[in-house]
């Protein structure tokens, strides 16, 4: 259950290091996002100091990728995955 929202964070956590671009992330974080929202409302419901913990993790991930969205050339892909780490963050509150 929780290994699809984990994976999310790991993706976008991978654009922050540099292991993948917003483009290639875009992809992986679509597919994910899928299983990652279901598993993240079962997860608030069974474990909700877990959902707390990654909903952290979540907002310090976004806040930053946002904060490098309008300095690169990738911005549309970077910005959608955003987008996507939100639909997982709003399934865990």
């Amino acid at each position: 259950m929780r290994a699809a929202v984990e994976q999310v964070i790991q993706t976008a956590s991978k654009v922050l290091g540099g292991v993948f671009t917003a483009r290639e992330a875009i992809t992986i974080l679509a597919t994910l996002t899928r299983d990652a929202v279901p598993a993240a409302r079962e997860l608030r419901a069974t474990d909700p100091d877990r959902a707390d913990m990654y909903r952290e993790l979540i907002l310090v991930i976004g806040r930053e990728l946002q904060g490098r969205a309008d300095e690169r050339p990738d911005a549309r892909h970077l910005r959608a995955g955003i987008e996507d780490l939100a639909e997982v963050l709003r399934a865990l509150e």
